[in-house]
């Protein structure tokens, strides 16, 4: 009887770790599906502030690129 509840639980133990690994590995994506660009994402300087900010991050007020909507307030209304 003892037997066959180690047993059991053995086989359950190795059941849960395989499937674990499935699972984990299914997460992690390999580096030939992954799309990755090696030089980043590109910055863009404000006018008014002097930093510079991710183009997909700046606000866009008159064809140039501001950190946000108040620096571009401040440059325009020069």
């Amino acid at each position: 009887m003892l037997l066959r509840l180690v047993l059991i639980f053995l086989i359950c133990y190795i059941l849960v770790s395989v499937v674990k690994t499935i699972v984990q590995a299914g997460k992690t994506k390999s580096p030939k599906s992954r799309k990755s660009n090696d030089q980043g994402e590109e910055m863009v300087l404000d006018p008014q502030c002097q930093s510079y900010v991710p183009k997909s991050d700046a606000v866009v007020v008159s064809g140039k690129y501001f950190c946000s909507q108040e620096c571009a307030r401040l440059y325009l209304s020069r």
